[in-house]
């Protein structure tokens, strides 16, 4: 029994070492051999990081050919850039292919103007957090809070958005206002344009009778524009919302949702932000009945990673509860951090 254990091993554990073994290698015109790890070239040398030597420099007129065990960034002479595995299938001629539908393409290290490690996009995270205060004290007395904050990741086929807002205002000791909300929202790239997205939403307005109002959504969205500067993106698709009330009935439909996000800065080098995002959500059982939520405003830089934001929210519920308003604006002055 053990000998047939150890007859059945041995294969699995020979298959297993060239496996782990795997290395970047380099052939040298006067038949050296070596193996490391390609890092760069510079100067007229390919730099190879070795377990033996450390990084070692060796002249590219002196290299009949590579091979690599990941993507490399080759750019020839010619100015032809691309990215792909150095392959050397039969022992002599080198190859790259930039897709693997693309048929291989053989080059030769003469033609090798330059080979970089192609940097891989990770998590990047950004967002905001904002409080503002208002206290009056003498004929009126009036405390007015509000807080909000964003935060999105990104990874190179996905985002995830999480944001909320507070807002409590007290007059003379009584309550005026109370309004919260929750989202979060996952995207994933198709391509580098076009995404599916799932969300869900809750919020709460005591004033205007809503204890709570679940909304979830999925569709499909454009991201036209994603660079530094400038971000816009719009989406569209199906949607439920779940309304409770205190007084009012409870309600609960089907409705089409569209989105748009956008922010733009003015003057990049002062990192002074205008942005604008809105939300629609119409009932598809009820022509006149919809949500409407906007928010348009200015982050101003005040210093490092501080900053002042103008803001007007303007939110429009055409079928809102009995005895609620159906406009609802809030004017915001705050301040924050952003990351």
């Amino acid at each position: 029994m053990e000998l047939s254990l150890r007859r059945h091993l041995l294969p699995l554990i020979c298959l297993l070492i060239p496996i782990s073994a795997l290395s970047d290698e380099v052939f040298l015109k006067n038949g050296d051999h070596l193996t490391g790890t390609v890092k760069k070239t510079t100067d007229g040398k390919l730099v190879l990081e070795t377990s033996y030597s450390g990084e070692i420099g060796i002249r590219i007129a002196d290299i009949q050919r590579v091979t690599t065990d990941k993507p490399v960034s080759v750019t020839l002479d010619d100015e032809t850039k691309m990215t792909g595995i150095l392959s050397s299938p039969d022992g002599a001629e080198m190859r790259i292919a930039a897709d693997v539908n693309q048929e291989p393409l053989s080059i030769s290290m003469a033609q090798v103007a330059a080979i970089t490690i192609p940097e891989i996009p990770g998590l990047k995270i950004k967002g905001q957090s904002n409080i503002g205060l208002d206290m009056t004290r003498g004929n009126t007395d009036q405390d007015t809070y509000h807080v909000d904050a964003e935060s999105i990741f990104r990874w190179p086929d996905d985002r995830v958005t999480l944001n909320g807002s507070g807002d409590l205002e007290k007059s003379n000791g009584d309550k005026t206002k109370q309004q919260a909300t929750l989202g979060g929202k996952y995207d994933h790239f198709m391509n580098k344009k076009w995404f599916l997205y799932s969300g869900l939403g809750f919020e709460h307005d005591k004033f205007a009778d809503l204890t709570l109002r679940t909304t979830v959504s999925a569709g499909s969205g454009y991201q036209i524009y994603e660079t530094d500067r400038t971000n816009l993106s719009i989406e569209a698709g199906p949607a439920y919302i779940w309304e409770d009330y205190d007084k009012s009935d409870d309600d609960d439909y089907a409705a089409a949702h569209w989105g748009l996000r956008f922010d733009h800065y003015l003057v990049e080098a002062w990192k002074l932000q205008a942005f604008h995002k809105h939300t629609l959500d119409w009932n598809v059982e009820e022509a006149s009945a919809y949500l409407l939520k906007t928010a348009t405003g200015l982050r101003i830089p005040i210093f490092d990673s501080f900053q002042a934001t103008v803001q007007v929210n303007f939110d429009r519920n055409n079928n809102p509860a009995a005895g609620a308003k159906k406009d609802d604006y809030e004017y915001l002055l705050t301040g924050g951090y952003t990351w």
